[in-house]
């Protein structure tokens, strides 16, 4: 069978690009917090980069400087699925996939290292189940100088949402019940631990039942955050 001029040409021309495929690039490496009170954590003290379960490259923190740079940079980067491992604000450790297309000269990859998994925690959310009734969230913090409290309660009225707040309500979009619904689904995810000066106790009441939650560590502000995302003023 004779092959054509023009098909030859085709594979000819198919061969020059696949030739001229970059096989590197450069990535860099920016760690933003999800949310604007989660204290110093936008930094990470380890970054553990994996290639086939092995090693690739490990960021320390350079002279006396206890976090990482920011942004962080790989030159060089070869096609291929890498894992990028950081401890987040409460010592867990997280995994982050990325996957190395390299069709770009210099990709970008953001790390949050405030982010909470809720994923196996949001389908307990009492708010995605109102119906016709209210939940209660009570806050309370103290510390070494200060003693603060506040609470927030959601309803659910014909298929609406309100929020009230030290007498003011205000009726909830989705996009503002989905807030609620993460910050719900982040207090059942965070540990229980008190290793800050200043800790916070949180109760969930709903129907004749009440839960409560202590968080000690400095830097996840769910409260602050929450009323933030809402803006809800004090």
């Amino acid at each position: 069978m004779k092959i054509s001029n023009t098909f030859k040409v085709i594979i000819c021309f198919s061969i020059v690009l696949i030739g001229c495929t970059k096989k590197y690039s450069t990535l860099i490496i920016e760690l933003k917090n999800q949310k604007k009170s989660s204290g110093i954590f936008a930094e990470l003290n380890k970054l553990v980069v994996k290639k086939d379960n092995k090693i690739f490259k490990t960021f320390l923190p350079k002279d006396i400087n206890p976090y990482l740079g920011n942004p962080l940079k790989i030159d060089s980067l070869e096609k291929g699925i890498y894992q990028f491992e950081y401890d987040d604000l409460f010592g867990r450790k997280q995994i982050k996939i990325y996957v190395a297309k390299n069709r770009k000269e210099v990709d970008t990859l953001i790390i949050n290292p405030d982010y909470i998994d809720t994923s196996k925690q949001i389908e307990n959310s009492i708010i995605k189940k109102l119906k016709d009734n209210q939940i209660i969230f009570n806050f309370e913090s103290k510390g070494c100088f200060h003693m603060t409290s506040d609470s927030i309660i959601v309803q659910n009225k014909n298929n609406k949402f309100f929020l009230i707040n030290k007498g003011k309500t205000k009726e909830l979009n989705q996009e503002e019940i989905d807030i609620l619904i993460q910050f719900e689904s982040e207090l059942y995810s965070i540990p229980q631990e008190k290793s800050c000066t200043t800790t916070e106790f949180y109760k969930i009441k709903f129907k004749n039942k009440t839960q409560e939650f202590i968080n000690g560590n400095c830097s996840w502000n769910g409260w602050y955050n929450l009323k933030e995302d809402l803006k809800i003023k004090d």
